[in-house]
């Protein structure tokens, strides 16, 4: 089906589209005959896809055209003078005829013409935008992406009316023809970057992607498979996302997704929220902290405590009240790896299970197991106490990803220091340094501006800086427009030395 063209004669036409998909075969492949003029014409369009009432009013106006009107250049006329609706295009290549029909969209054939009108009227099954159940804020707006992929754009659009705003759409999937829009800003984000992240996706070769932007994300992200850190992040927030777009990043809005993927990324990027933004400066500050180090101890806590209670001619007086006297039978190692899969299975019970179970069963989890465990000595007192703080900072990143890499090395720890001891969990954490240090997202490095050093970026991922003095593009993504801050502080420099203001909208 490479490249075929339309046929003059509307019976090919019909023959054709009608053994491709299956028309008699399908109930939902609708086929309609009709007459413009004194000549034939035929949609095909998807059931439950398509708007009807808006086509009924464009047909009505494209059947009532005189036979004598369209005895030269008919579909120049039609399309022109009766095909009112606003989203409507000639087309003439049968592949794009076809995949427009499986998009939802209707096309219009007329007898001895060798073009197509096509009618996006698309009514897809959609449910409207309603508050992110990972992204909360108490103040802020509400909405959040959707599954259908002009509901997303539309919710972006609204929020940065930025003639310079593209969504380029790629298709991807021999099969699915999945639109994929790549979302930037033309005259902020870095050319090279947008023509990489397109680069990669033209060359996906896969029958489809069901599994939407995850399945996009192991295609297009270099580097080990095996590292189990985030390169991106993704987010149900208009607002977040338009925010990055205006920092130079790139955003990829996958149809039937209600997650938008931000690329590239740092390991900063998963330990901000939105709510930071909407207290006070010094407010969001503590909390940004108060995230951070909740995400530290989820990771070293457990192994610390571990490494410390094992070697207990390391602890210092004032801390000789840690770690049980009689262990029990299990290994306090052991313990804490039984404790860590009961976790993840109370999690999971929760996820899957309906929303109205999933109260008690948190509380099945938490009392009934966690009590009778610690009494019949499956596990220790401390135990409970250390795998609970280290569940709940896992929680405290708006990251998924970054929360399920960091239980994963803590139990990648937890072995290590239960075969060596401290000279383990200090070695676990050189290799995890490592890995932080190596791992990049689109050639950004992970762990910027902490590694390499960038002394003015930093303060802005520890601290959230009031918005007048926040950097608004870091410098590492190689923006083309240069900070407005560093913009402004320019030129009133300039103007305290009474020299002339000079336009630097366009310095890196």
């Amino acid at each position: 089906m490479l490249n075929r063209k339309i046929d003059k004669g509307i019976d090919e036409n019909i023959h054709y589209v009608k053994d491709l998909l299956g028309v008699g075969e399908c109930y939902d492949v609708i086929f309609r005959e009709y007459h413009v003029g004194r000549k034939r014409a035929a949609s095909f369009s998807i059931n439950g896809m398509t708007n009807d009432v808006l086509l009924t009013n464009v047909f009505q106006d494209m059947l009532a055209l005189n036979p004598e009107d369209l005895s030269v250049n008919t579909m120049q006329k039609v399309f022109y003078s009766r095909a009112t609706h606003s989203q409507v295009t000639l087309v003439d290549n049968m592949d794009d005829v076809v995949t427009s029909i499986l998009s939802g969209q209707l096309a219009f054939f007329i007898d001895g013409e060798a073009k197509v009108i096509v009618f996006d009227a698309r009514a897809y099954p959609a449910r409207m935008p309603a508050e992110s159940n990972i992204e909360k804020v108490t103040r802020g707006s509400k909405d959040s992406f959707v599954e259908t992929l002009p509901f997303n754009t539309a919710l972006i659009r609204r929020r940065l009316r930025d003639p310079m705003l593209r969504f380029t759409i790629v298709k991807v999937g021999k099969r699915s023809k999945c639109d994929i829009a790549v979302a930037y800003i033309k005259d902020i984000t870095n050319p090279d970057l947008v023509d990489s992240v397109k680069e990669r996706l033209d060359k996906i070769v896969i029958d489809g992607i069901p599994m939407a932007e995850k399945a996009i994300e192991e295609f297009i992200m270099g580097g080990s498979k095996w590292n189990i850190l985030p390169k991106v992040r993704y987010t149900e927030r208009p607002d977040v996302a338009a925010v990055h777009l205006l920092e130079g990043h790139v955003c990829l809005v996958v149809d039937t997704s209600p997650n938008i993927m931000i690329l590239p990324t740092t390991l900063w990027h998963h330990l901000q929220h939105v709510e930071e933004y909407h207290q006070n400066v010094i407010i969001g500050s503590y909390l940004r902290l108060v995230r951070m180090l909740g995400v530290a101890l989820s990771l070293l806590l457990p192994p610390l405590w571990l490494s410390l209670v094992l070697q207990r001619h390391l602890l210092p007086e004032y801390l000789a009240f840690l770690g049980p006297r009689d262990p029990g039978i299990i290994p306090l190692g052991l313990q804490l790896i039984l404790a860590e899969f009961g976790i993840e299975l109370v999690r999971m019970a929760t996820v899957h299970v309906p929303s109205a179970q999933s109260t008690a069963l948190g509380f099945i989890g938490a009392f009934m197991l966690g009590d009778f465990a610690t009494k019949v000595g499956l596990f220790g007192n401390e135990i409970i106490f250390y795998t609970a703080v280290a569940a709940v900072g896992a929680f405290a990143t708006p990251s998924m990803e970054l929360a399920m890499a960091m239980r994963l090395l803590r139990l990648m720890l937890i072995i290590a220091v239960m075969f060596f001891r401290l000279p383990g969990l200090i070695g676990g954490m050189i290799v995890i340094c490592i890995l932080l240090i190596r791992t990049r997202s689109f050639g950004i490095p992970y762990m910027w501006p902490l590694w390499p050093v960038d002394l003015a970026a930093l303060k802005t991922v520890f601290f959230r800086l009031p918005i007048p003095q926040k950097l608004l593009r870091p410098a590492v993504l190689k923006p083309q427009m240069e900070n407005h801050t560093e913009s402004s502080k320019k030129a009133g420099q300039e103007q305290d030395a009474g020299k002339p203001k000079e336009d630097s909208s366009h310095d890196s």
